[in-house]
């Protein structure tokens, strides 16, 4: 009862019913003049499997993706109009949570108002709520997180909020298994914190379980139904495109990949296109259907050709982790090319819009970056786990490890820690610039 009407008096905030206020009619308003849903390549496999859990057999599936995001698909029933509903509600609740996160790191109401006031603005949110993808899903798990790491839920934490906080870190591997690292990086942090050798096995090892359950739960279930132990099937085909600047010297036994890959790369540059893209044009057009036609075999395959590939040639491969995977993820992900209004006259002035957003959004994320020295160089000093250092450790690790397994739309990673980076930013303003500047007065 107690949290009930904490809950009730936080939504009773003057500025948190505005938000809600503003959220709702800035969603419907672009709505009203946007009247689609988005989908974009990767939609149908997420719609696929949300079929199957309608079911309530997964019997057969073939293993593209894992299950979290498809189950908001099967809870609206399958239906893309109340899932992309589900969406803009999901967004509204994602604004309560910035606010709040802001006011546990000592923002004004005032001040808090405003930083959410203008993150809901920002035209990606929308973009990514019109569209059958798990990455609005995704900003609203991180949304949580963040607010219990602004609440220092993690300090000295309680049963509940180590089995909440694991809870949560579990489904967020049940959307996207690439995250699987946070509750290991969250527990490595915490305790090297006050470091000793019989402490390396604490409590906080609670928020452990549910990420490996999930983890592990759900490649045994592709295991089962295709015979491979993975958390999704297209881990070899990822693999196999960190090879696209250096595929000419791959293994000669592996010549029916890297004859198709250099020409689909080869036209690719020619035509302008997505060069990251070039084996999936391979597989598109289904050149290693004489060698493969069973999905899940044929990944498993391109990851042996991509990990030995990688594995001779390794400076070609940190060579491009370091010069695109890496510096792609600091760049701000463009999903306007997917977002089409039919006014010619209202899609340029979005257009218009974005281009002005997407900007601001680039320099705060360059200004990030550069503080993470600085946040860095405090940690060295005080020895103390701070809410910015977290983001930093976090973001960091995500831009190291995204550039490691994955080459082609690395910005996309970045997005749903645009908020976190914004935030780190805005602190620095106010606890270091605007505190020095009242100690020169």
């Amino acid at each position: 009862m107690k949290k009930l009407k904490k809950i009730i008096q936080f939504l009773n905030q003057r500025e948190v019913k505005l938000l809600l206020l503003i959220g709702f009619l800035t969603r419907t308003i672009l709505f009203l003049m946007y009247l689609k849903i988005t989908k974009v390549p990767d939609s149908w496999s997420y719609m696929e499997l949300s079929e199957y859990i309608l079911r309530l057999d997964l019997s057969g599936y073939i293993g593209w993706r894992s299950p979290g995001y498809p189950i908001l698909i099967a809870l609206a029933f399958g239906t893309m109009k109340i899932t992309m509903l589900c969406q803009f509600l999901i967004g509204l609740f994602t604004l309560c949570f910035w606010y709040a996160t802001l006011i546990e790191l000592q923002f004004s109401k005032k001040q808090s108002f405003w930083i959410v006031l203008f993150m809901n603005s920002l035209l990606c949110y929308f973009f990514f709520e019109t569209a059958i993808l798990v990455e609005s899903f995704v900003v609203f798990i991180f949304s949580i997180i963040f607010w219990m790491l602004s609440k220092k839920y993690l300090e000295q934490p309680t049963f509940k909020q180590l089995l909440f906080i694991g809870l949560v870190l579990g489904f967020l591997v049940l959307i996207k298994p690439f995250y699987a690292y946070f509750p290991f990086l969250f527990y490595g942090l915490y305790t090297l914190k006050a470091f000793r050798f019989k402490n390396i096995i604490n409590r906080r090892i609670i928020i452990l379980v549910f990420p490996l359950i999930a983890y592990f739960g759900w490649s045994y279930v592709n295991e089962m139904n295709t015979g491979y132990f993975v958390s999704t099937t297209y881990f070899g085909l990822n693999i196999s495109q960190n090879c696209v600047y250096f595929v000419e010297k791959a293994p000669e036994k592996y010549k029916w990949i890297k004859e198709p890959y250099i020409k689909y790369r080869d036209e690719a540059i020619k035509e302008n296109k997505d060069v990251a893209m070039s084996i999936w044009y391979a597989y598109n057009d289904s050149v290693f259907n004489k060698y493969y036609t069973n999905f899940p075999d044929l990944s498993n395959e391109l990851g042996k050709f991509g990990k030995e590939t990688i594995a001779n040639n390794q400076s070609e491969f940190f060579e491009q982790v370091i010069s695109k995977s890496f510096l792609d993820f600091w760049k701000v992900f463009d999903m306007k090319p997917f977002v089409k209004f039919d006014n010619s006259y209202v899609d340029s002035i979005v257009g218009l819009v974005w281009k002005i957003q997407s900007s601001i959004i680039q320099i705060f994320k360059l200004v990030f970056v550069g503080l993470m020295f600085f946040y860095l160089y405090l940690f060295f000093k005080n020895r103390k786990i701070t809410f910015e250092l977290i983001i930093i450790t976090l973001v960091f690790a995500s831009a190291v490890l995204q550039a490691l397994v994955t080459f082609g739309n690395n910005s996309r990673f970045s997005f749903p820690f645009e908020f976190a980076m914004i935030v780190v930013v805005l602190l620095f303003l106010k606890n270091h610039v605007k505190a020095n500047c009242k100690l020169k007065k």
